[in-house]
């Protein structure tokens, strides 16, 4: 499996998606400081459909205008099937486009199909990407072989190529307190200076990822963060991430995690934690307060940076009676909404068997209104989306904001 890659989307839009996992959030909090309140920028809202729509892979995108966002049945302004945009570029078609990620402009993500490298550990599986902070680089979380790679960019002229002497093999600093060296999501301090990776079997790193080969400068182990971490945001200097617990085969459990001390010290406090049917995922930041996803339990907690938190069902208003099963969430420019992404009746990520914790019955989207400056919430309005071309399911993951400047 490789990152996925399209060409240009069309010339209105003049951009291109970066099919990879991300989880949402900002890099810090919003300054309490006085100024004058600056128009709302246009913006477009990405969601992307995993399920397959070739034999061998692909899925669809669906980019809607913020403006139409508020019509009673909106429309996307433009819908690519992956698969047939992936034909002939580069290494070909990839497989789940899980989410998205813009470069720092959010002109370009990529722009060619680039095959990732396995090792003894397993075969290329990257779960997800992000583009540094610089906009020169990609850096992709390959689960499946164990290893944290970079790719190099020049978005300018579209010239990107797979940098193997950059890869850092985790599967060589596994041990007791660092069992299942899978790496989740890269997601980089507010300064740019390294990238906080959370590890699928427990435990974490901070890695300088401008070194070659990328290096660890610190790291905590599962007795500090739980297995089946999945999503983080940086507030400030301070990284709140969420932990599934449990097996992957078998349990879920719900825990959000503050960790302090970076990049050298890193220490993890857990904030939250919930057992039984119940599964943290995506965590951002809406005004000063973190929002996580219950995909699970059907659930929104809404907490303050004490740990202070209060939970509401999204199984309320136009999701009255239905199974929403959350996902992915984005806000805004302006934070006066934030769109959640709803499962499918037959996920193809992320599901454990006979727990069915990712099955949902809406396949589409959810418009969330903000209120109390991010305190409360309410559920606005649903989308759900077609049965795309190609595909047998309907099974959307990734969504994202792309501001257009």
């Amino acid at each position: 499996m490789g990152i996925q890659i399209l060409g240009r989307v069309s010339p209105v839009l003049a951009t291109i998606a970066l099919l990879s996992a991300s989880c949402g959030g900002r890099a810090a909090a919003p300054t309490t400081a006085s100024a004058p309140t600056p128009a709302s920028p246009s913006y477009e809202l990405w969601v992307v459909d995993q399920a397959e729509t070739t034999p061998t892979g692909g899925g669809t995108l669906y980019i809607y205008r913020g403006s139409d966002l508020t019509a009673a049945s909106p429309a996307p302004a433009y819908t690519v099937n992956l698969g047939e945009a992936a034909l002939g570029v580069g290494d070909g078609i990839g497989k789940h486009g899980h989410s998205i990620a813009f470069n720092p402009a959010m002109t370009h993500a990529v722009v060619a199909s680039i095959k990732m490298t396995g090792s003894a550990a397993g075969p290329a599986a990257p779960h997800a990407s992000a583009v540094t902070p610089a906009g020169d680089a990609i850096i992709v979380a390959n689960q499946g072989g164990k290893r944290l790679q970079r790719i190099s960019a020049d978005f300018k002229n579209d010239v990107y190529k797979l940098d193997s002497a950059a890869d850092l093999d985790l599967s060589l600093l596994e041990d007791a307190d660092h069992p299942g060296n899978l790496p989740v999501i890269p997601v980089f301090a507010p300064d740019g200076r390294y990238v906080y990776v959370p590890m699928r079997g427990g435990g974490s790193y901070v890695i300088d990822y401008q070194a070659t080969p990328m290096k660890t400068i610190a790291s905590l182990g599962k007795p500090a963060i739980g297995p089946q971490s999945c999503c983080a945001t940086f507030v400030k200097d301070t990284i709140w991430t969420t932990a599934q617990g449990g097996a992957t085969t078998t349990t879920t459990s719900f825990n959000l995690y503050q960790v302090t001390g970076v990049p050298d010290k890193p220490v993890a406090k857990k904030i939250l934690s919930r057992t039984g049917n119940v599964e943290s995922h995506s965590v951002i930041l809406v005004g000063q307060y973190l929002w996580l996803a219950d995909r699970f339990a059907n659930t929104l907690d809404i907490v303050d940076q004490t740990g202070d938190a209060r939970t509401m069902s999204l199984a309320t208003g136009p999701l009255a009676g239905r199974d929403p099963a959350p996902d992915i969430m984005a806000a805004s420019p302006d934070e006066s909404a934030v769109f959640v992404v709803l499962r499918g009746k037959t996920p193809v990520t992320s599901n454990i068997k006979g727990l069915d914790n990712a099955v949902g019955d809406v396949g589409g989207f959810a418009i969330l209104t903000v209120k109390d400056g991010g305190r409360e919430a309410s559920v606005g309005s649903v989308i759900a989306l077609p049965l795309a071309a190609g595909a047998s399911v309907v099974d959307p993951h990734g969504l994202r904001v792309r501001i257009i400047r």
